[in-house]
């Protein structure tokens, strides 16, 4: 189905963020994402459909879950244990939960109604300089209905910021959003197209090719970010190129995104299996400053080196004028 002609759902709106953008903001998490990459922190972003989060350390066995299951999908003993292959995701379990421990990640707001929401946060956006975050999941996979929220923001002057994995239609992005959008924040995966694949489910094609037309047109609101996945993507062939293709490119801002073990615990809430590979841990402060300092260097030596080459080409210009 074509994303666009599903109603989007929202998996958590976030007020307070200090991380997402500038100042305090409030940032909106859509469900649904084009990839589905092995390490992604927000497991409960990928599927496009409501999904049942359990957090069994809560429940206090009431059992007024049991009651109103009409799929059979819940049985009790010493706990409650959940038969995913039943689950439709209804939520009437989670609306009968008086502990919580039963929740549903993907509510649908009318776009008037959740604009009225972010704005009641305005008065911390005003003080700090922040704004709203849109993030996921995959906000471009539902250009449509983000179009309609950024224009009412836009109107009263919010600043906004977009986390994107890269891969949406271009031209769906550029006329929708691209103009209402103050920062993006875009990421970069993989160069190498196999292992792209192997790790999100997708060519990183349109994503490097949206990128580059992101370069050319917007690159002053364009923030690269890498994620530093140990067993993943941190290698060290990887970083270098990446590291490589960003300093080719002056005066493009860029990141790097530590793991976050938190994936872990709420993959096992949505009933989903742990990739392979996958550490219970973030990685070492030293080490991440290491791998930081060193893709720094890179970067830098790219662009001295494009600049000498830039200043050689002008020279030799000059003297065949001569």
């Amino acid at each position: 189905m074509n994303p666009e002609k599903r109603r989007p759902l929202i998996f958590d709106i976030h007020r307070y963020a200090l991380d997402d953008g500038p100042g305090i903001r409030t940032t909106v998490f859509f469900k649904g994402c084009p990839l589905n990459c092995i390490w992604c922190h927000n497991p409960e972003g990928i599927s496009f459909e409501p999904e049942l989060y359990h957090q069994p350390q809560n429940c206090i066995l009431c059992a007024d879950c049991l009651s109103v299951c009409q799929q059979g999908a819940i049985t009790i003993n010493d706990c409650v244990r959940i038969n995913r292959d039943l689950c439709d995701g209804c939520g009437l379990c989670a609306g009968q939960c008086p502990a919580k421990a039963m929740t549903i990640k993907g509510r649908y707001y009318e776009p008037e109604e959740l604009v009225e929401i972010l704005l009641q946060d305005v008065r911390f956006f005003d003080h700090s300089k922040g704004g709203v975050t849109f993030s996921g999941g995959e906000p471009t996979q539902h250009c449509l209905y983000l179009g309609r929220v950024l224009r009412k923001l836009k109107d009263r002057g919010i600043h906004t910021a977009l986390q994107t994995c890269g891969f949406f239609q271009w031209d769906l992005f550029k006329t929708g959003l691209l103009d209402m959008i103050d920062l993006i924040y875009f990421d970069i995966k993989h160069l190498d197209p196999d292992l792209h694949f192997k790790f999100t489910g997708q060519s990183n094609k349109n994503i490097l090719d949206n990128f580059s037309k992101l370069v050319d047109v917007a690159r002053k609101k364009l923030v690269c970010s890498i994620p530093v996945i140990i067993g993943f993507t941190a290698d060290r062939k990887n970083l270098e190129s990446i590291a490589e293709y960003i300093g080719a490119k002056d005066n493009l801002s860029y990141r790097l995104l530590a793991y976050h073990p938190g994936a872990i615990i709420k993959a096992s809430a949505l009933g989903k299996k742990i990739a392979s590979g996958l550490i219970s841990h973030s990685m070492a402060a030293d080490k991440y400053r290491e791998i930081a300092e060193a893709f720094d260097d890179i970067v830098k030596k790219q662009r001295t080196t494009n600049r000498n080459k830039v200043s050689g080409v002008r020279c030799q210009e000059i003297v065949e004028r001569l």
